[in-house]
């Protein structure tokens, strides 16, 4: 699985791929009956929004924080009713590339200003592909991509308040940050990683560093790696609540 290329060409020509492959979808079993709510006019909306995009990134013209944060509104629910098109055509060998272009899209908007706030599908996204790749290189991208995205979440995301939730974006996306900085192998980045995580989800550290040194102590990691993780599960200590 490769990691995304965070230019608006690629990530266009990705979405035009899977745009194909909904639209065919569709002409073949007619599950989508009203035309308005099909496949074509969501890869025109689709065309706008990439055609907006490339004048951003070509122009390097940065709009303001609030143009940016409308733009990631329209560009996240455009992906969100694509999956929801997949999902009722019942196509199923279309989820890692969903998975890249939500990444992709999330990091690309996080890069020019916009604030997030529809990031559901999108940590979702990223444990697919921090779960399924085994590359250090690769999971170093992915840990720095989520960190993009959690700098640019809404500061209603960051407060984290509601934390009934473990499924919630702000978890999801700052755990898959640290499980795939550990699996770098990155002792620079785990450090970094490790630190902001201390300021962004302290509630959850105590458990993350028991369960990261339990693995570690029944694999073959290199002896700096393991130094890292026990001097923040050390920092962090699990204490069982039985």
């Amino acid at each position: 699985m490769s990691t995304p290329v965070i230019e608006i060409s690629a990530i266009s020509n990705h979405a035009l791929e899977i745009m194909k492959r909904v639209i065919d979808q569709n002409e073949q079993t007619h599950k989508i009956e009203n035309p308005e709510l099909g496949p074509i006019p969501l890869a025109s909306a689709m065309s706008d929004f990439f055609e907006l995009a490339a004048g951003i990134e070509e122009q390097n013209q940065q709009p303001d924080e609030a143009s940016m944060t409308e733009v990631a509104h329209y560009a996240l629910d455009l992906l969100d009713r694509l999956a929801s098109q997949i999902w009722h055509l019942d196509i199923h060998d279309q989820r890692d590339n969903m998975a890249l272009l939500f990444v992709s899209v999330a990091v690309w908007l996080a890069r020019h200003g916009s604030r997030l706030e529809n990031l559901g599908a999108t940590a979702d996204s990223f444990a697919i592909l921090v779960n399924a790749e085994n590359d250090a290189e690769a999971l170093e991208t992915y840990s720095r991509y989520i960190d993009d995205v959690l700098e640019a979440a809404t500061e209603n995301l960051k407060q984290d308040q509601d934390k009934s939730d473990p499924w919630r974006p702000w978890r999801v996306l700052n755990l898959n940050s640290g499980v795939a900085s550990t699996r770098s192998l990155n002792t620079e980045l785990m450090q970094e990683i490790f630190s902001k995580m201390e300021k962004r989800l302290p509630y959850d550290l105590a458990g993350f560093f028991s369960d990261g040194k339990k693995q570690m102590d029944a694999q073959d990691v290199p002896e700096e790696v393991r130094e890292v993780m026990t001097k923040f599960a050390k920092k962090w200590p699990f204490i069982p609540t039985n």
